[in-house]
């Protein structure tokens, strides 16, 4: 996911190995959610804390998605810099369309911006992006690309059949104009996990497994994945907890707030 957004690739998203037959649904819940992010030690980096939060609402025809992230790092000359990232997107339930808008910020100067929609006649066929930021570009992605409510759906879907490993191409717009090859393996599921911290009572009772990912996006031939991540996904759609690499540190992503969210009246 060089310490960039690309550890937040797939953070809301996640096909048994083989084809996926589109389009697959889950009770998803619209949600407001907020993670205290603690960073350890690595290289030159001493730690440091940070905050992220998620939204996820339900418009009707589509869903609503707000990521924002920023996060403070201590160096060993005891200077602090600030990193952060912010998403806003918009994904419609049959799968067809999708819009995004990301940025990047560095010690508060915006470092850079992408923007862009893709279209489809068909949830799995290929789809046509039309992108303006950070410059004009129009590209297609293949047949069976997964947008990110599809790629959470489909990974819910493949822990209720059993399967042990995912295998999915995802396209949210936030890392160049290309679907990258998510592969993620899956380990059994139970309703009674609980969380390092906070306990929820609304997701007392739901269903949740943990999920190993890696993320290939520049096509090494060894097969090393380019960044990886472990979560924690509720069959809702909850992340309840989340690991990541930051160059070379590990942050662990704690829920620290949840919020249901009602849907708008169509």
């Amino acid at each position: 996911m060089s310490i960039s957004r690309k550890f937040l690739v797939g953070l809301c998203s996640f096909c048994a190995a083989g084809s996926l037959a589109l389009p697959v649904r889950a009770d998803l819940l619209p949600h407001r959610v907020v993670y205290e992010l603690d960073l350890g030690k690595g290289g030159t980096l001493t730690g440091g804390n940070g905050l992220m939060t998620f939204e996820i609402k339900d418009v009707c025809d589509g869903w609503a998605m707000d990521l924002k992230a920023e996060i403070a790092l201590a160096g060993e000359d005891g200077e602090i810099h600030r990193l952060g990232w912010s998403q806003v997107s918009w994904e419609s339930k049959d799968g067809k369309r999708y819009r995004y808008f990301t940025r990047e910020l560095s010690d508060g100067q915006e470092t850079s911006r992408r923007r862009g929609e893709a279209r489809r006649d068909s949830a799995d066929g290929e789809a046509k992006v039309i992108a303006d930021l950070p410059q004009q570009a129009e590209f297609t992605l293949p047949a069976g690309t997964l947008f990110p409510v599809q790629h959470t759906v489909a990974m819910i879907k493949a822990d209720t059949d059993g399967a042990p490993y995912l295998l999915a191409n995802l396209f949210d717009g936030s890392i160049d104009n290309q679907a990258v090859e998510v592969g993620a393996a899956l380990g059994p599921g139970d309703a009674k996990w609980k969380p390092d911290g906070k306990e929820f009572g609304g997701l007392k009772g739901v269903r949740s497994f943990p999920a190993a990912l890696a993320f290939y996006m520049s096509g090494s031939p060894e097969g090393v994945p380019d960044t990886e991540q472990s979560m924690r996904l509720y069959a809702n759609g909850v992340v309840g907890s989340l690991v990541f690499a930051l160059g070379d540190l590990k942050v662990h992503a704690v829920m620290d707030e949840l919020t249901p969210l009602a849907g708008e009246g169509c």
